[in-house]
């Protein structure tokens, strides 16, 4: 079991084992209602009439819910230190400056549908336990995976359904240590990644993930693989492991493009399918990553798949021709084996 899916047990398992009891026009010249446990409260039906949070037994709250209640950001809230878990989806925001300083035992932050235009500041000595954090349906428009990098403990990142223009250091996300899923759909359909991952960047990303057990996805819309990996005249410059270990990595990841799809080319046609052949992966040829990375067809407006062979085919690309045997700076002995295999194969190809 993930995670993920032990941290969303462990709040489903907290609300149905905790008695609540109504307390009706809990704050005065309100609509709001209040749900109060020894450990929670849940304010609903406040019709954005708060201007702050109410001061009630602070001390052993560590859950609170208040969805669509709030006005602007609570000056109240670091009454209650103790927060676990804090849901604020829905309130008005805007731009305003938000404070976490006092919040240092946050474990799922749910500031989705709250009007703000900026990534919050998460400064150095924020939460380390902070594991989901969901900014989606906000007015974002710039992603600098900066902004993020004190959170280690992070493991889903949503800001899906953000006007998202620009992506900027990217390899930030991809470093983060227990990072699981990270869903940047854009509502804009024109996004910009500023920054490519250079080669070393990439070979440490290899580094960090070879050997581990954890999941990763990513989705994004309108920046194709081919902008998150190493461009295909670098690929003599990374050993075959390393291009495996990311590949592998990324294969429960989605790209879809429409605007930004980069056309096909013969030649890096062959390097990406090489590469990608090498890859030791159960089902992956029906893998979120071989469906969705695509190329442009030279009419203009077919997408075909990149890793597919049958793009080759299509596209009419020469068997032979000019074609690239650059040494395999492989760390295993295959990387040589590899290479031979090719070359007989094309042997035969010309023999039949």
């Amino acid at each position: 079991m993930s995670k993920v899916h032990q941290i969303l047990l462990f709040l489903f398992l907290t609300i149905i084992s905790t008695k609540s009891y109504n307390i009706s026009s809990c704050i005065p010249n309100t609509p709001c209602q209040c749900y109060l446990t020894q450990y929670s409260f849940t304010l609903s039906n406040c019709s954005h009439t708060l201007s702050d949070l109410p001061i009630l037994n602070s001390k052993n709250i560590t859950k609170i819910i208040a969805q669509n209640a709030l006005i602007h950001w609570p000056i109240q809230l670091c009454k209650y230190s103790n927060i676990q878990i804090l849901d604020l989806s829905g309130s008005y925001f805007d731009s305003e400056f938000i404070d976490f300083s006092c919040l240092n035992h946050l474990i799922h932050l749910n500031l989705s549908n709250t009007r703000l235009n900026k990534i919050p500041n998460f400064k150095t000595n924020f939460s380390n336990y902070l594991q989901i954090l969901d900014l989606s349906n906000n007015n974002i428009k710039v992603i600098d995976g900066t902004h993020f990098r004190s959170l280690n403990s992070l493991i889903s990142l949503f800001l899906q359904n953000n006007p998202i223009e620009y992506i900027e250091n990217l390899f930030n996300l991809f470093n983060l240590s227990n990072i699981e899923t990270i869903n940047l759909i854009s509502s804009n359909f024109n996004v910009i990644r500023r920054q490519s991952l250079t080669i070393n960047q990439w070979i440490d990303l290899a580094n960090r993930w070879n050997n581990s057990i954890k999941s990763f996805s990513i989705r994004m819309n309108n920046i194709p693989l081919q902008l998150i990996i190493p461009s295909p005249d670098q690929f003599q410059m990374i050993s075959v492991d390393t291009m495996k270990i990311g590949l592998k990595m990324l294969m429960n990841s989605t790209f879809i493009t429409l605007l930004n799809t980069p056309k096909c080319n013969c030649i890096y046609l062959r390097s990406y399918q090489r590469f990608f052949s090498f890859v030791e992966y159960p089902k992956k040829y029906s893998s979120p990553l071989f469906r969705s990375a695509k190329c442009l067809m030279p009419d203009g407006f077919t997408h075909a798949r990149l890793f597919d062979r049958l793009t080759y085919i299509d596209l009419r690309c020469p068997l032979f021709g000019k074609i690239s045997f650059f040494p395999l700076l492989g760390s295993s002995s295959s990387s040589l084996n590899h290479t031979l295999v090719s070359f007989f194969i094309f042997c035969l190809l010309l023999l039949y």
